[in-house]
């Protein structure tokens, strides 16, 4: 840009410990609210910057903000004439600059506006991240082979991290005005057990039978309403029902895997593997799924090619347990496997536990 910001010469060099310090905070911070400042210092304005930037005023200040308190100091100084940077300020300045003119990701003005350059990053859920996504991740590798895909599981099914990820799944629609969101689909749960705790316990044939007579394995974790199974079983239970809690989608999975007693999962798990069998109890749960991603980046090519490859992986019609409508598992087409997922830790599950029963 042509335009200069008023700035302090920077013949005076900055101290050693100063441009580490601040050559970490570059590298840490999202982009969005690096441009926002770049924006801001070279318009001496916050009102030219946010008409730059196509942006409202209160959200190029909000992203200011949040670099000063992710950075621990004051960058500028607001004036009735404008704004002027301060050492800080000034420091991170020159280094934005740097990495907006040496990063061709940037230089062409096709940038993928990606919270950290050379990755992107994906949220959700452990159990959808571990058991979904992940069997089906090298299709996006594919599509973004210069890229590394972290995939950043939440054990919070309701969380939004719009400001440290650049794409996310959640159970519940992110309030956040300055994000892309939309529904993906739905989440249906039922209660499973393995084939070998029905040989050893049987089926439960009321939720009275199940309270007096079987075990219940609990995840519990913010967003998820662990005490639902109250509601059906009561808080009067008999010693040794619930003989594991974990806030860990996969350890719920390799407990009721292995026998320990009974567990709610999506109802795609029966797809992914043979050893869960659903069980007959209305025990029914339905979520909403939402993808969201910055709206400064929606015509980013990775976050496109990221936000197509999640919608094919919730596609209601190739997935038909992603549907608005519950679909029992004994319904599901294809009977045992469906497109691309694999079958997960089929050739770990030979060792049984043996709970016993309850006298």
């Amino acid at each position: 840009m042509d335009a200069k910001p008023a700035i302090q010469s920077l013949e005076r060099p900055v101290p050693a410990w100063n441009a580490q310090r601040v050559r970490a905070i570059a590298r840490n911070v999202h982009w969005d609210d690096l441009r926002a400042f770049l924006a801001v210092c070279e318009a001496l304005s916050f009102r030219a910057a946010a008409v730059q930037l196509q942006l409202s005023v209160n959200t190029v200040r909000r992203r200011v903000e949040r670099l000063e308190a992710e950075s621990g100091a004051t960058l500028l100084r607001r004036a009735i004439k404008g704004v002027t940077l301060t050492d800080a300020g000034t420091a991170l300045y020159e280094v934005a600059c740097e990495m907006r003119n040496t990063s061709s990701t940037y230089a062409d003005g096709r940038d993928d506006v990606l919270v950290k350059p050379g990755e992107i990053r994906i949220a959700c859920t452990e159990a959808l991240g571990s058991v979904w996504l992940t069997p089906q991740i090298m299709e996006l590798n594919q599509k973004l082979p210069d890229l590394t895909i972290s995939l950043e599981h939440s054990y919070d099914a309701s969380s939004e991290r719009g400001h440290d990820v650049d794409v996310g799944i959640t159970f519940r629609e992110p309030r956040n005005p300055e994000l892309v969101r939309a529904r993906l689909g739905a989440l249906h749960f039922m209660l499973f057990a393995s084939q070998s705790y029905l040989r050893e316990f049987g089926e439960p044939n009321s939720f009275a039978d199940l309270r007096r007579n079987h075990r219940f394995v609990e995840q519990f974790a913010p967003g998820v309403n662990s005490g639902l199974i109250d509601y059906f079983v009561g808080t009067d239970r008999p010693a040794g029902f619930m003989p594991i809690r974990s806030n860990s989608a996969m350890s719920l999975y390799w407990a009721v895997i292995n026998g320990a007693g009974i567990g709610a999962f999506p109802t795609y798990a029966r797809v992914l593997s043979k050893q869960l069998i659903p069980l007959s109890l209305p025990f029914q749960l339905r979520f909403d799924l939402w993808i969201y991603y910055h709206s400064s980046a929606r015509n980013a090519p990775a976050i496109r090619a990221a936000v197509e490859w999640l919608k094919g992986a919730f596609d209601p019609k190739r997935y038909p347990w992603f549907a608005d409508e519950f679909i029992h598992p004994d319904e599901f087409p294809g009977a045992d496997r469906s497109g691309d997922v694999v079958e997960l830790f089929e050739d770990m599950t030979s060792h049984v536990l043996k709970p016993g029963r309850r006298g």
